[in-house]
């Protein structure tokens, strides 16, 4: 059925526009609450498990919680993305000298994104 001759208008019906509504409700509910819910995890990793080291990375957890990509590579190739993969692949895989090859994506992403 073409979105002209749709009854229900060019939103969909009354129950899609419903869970989307309540979909946006709870993510601004997690956009007040999610600094507060990795500083108590971070808390907790640290005095429970002695895990202050690794565990400060869920902190750039929160500038990539907060942005809106608008495709999936603007998602896994931004700086702070290509920061966390290179702390990951060092701290847990030694892997500091092939990794930090990966900071070679940021500009290559740029010249993709202009192009």
């Amino acid at each position: 059925m073409s979105e002209q001759n749709n009854p229900l208008g060019p939103e969909g019906s009354y129950f899609d526009a419903k869970a989307l509504e309540e979909a946006r409700a709870l993510e601004r509910k997690w956009d007040g609450i999610y600094p507060v819910f990795i500083t108590i995890l971070y808390l907790v990793l640290g005095f429970l498990f002695q895990l202050w080291h690794p565990g400060w990375l869920l902190f750039l957890t929160i500038p990539l919680y907060y942005m809106k990509p608008k495709t999936e590579a603007d998602r896994w190739l931004n700086p702070v993305m290509i920061t966390l993969i290179y702390l990951v692949l060092g701290f847990f895989f030694n892997l500091w000298h092939p990794g930090w090859m990966i900071f070679l994506a940021i500009p290559v992403a740029e010249i993709l994104r202009k192009a």
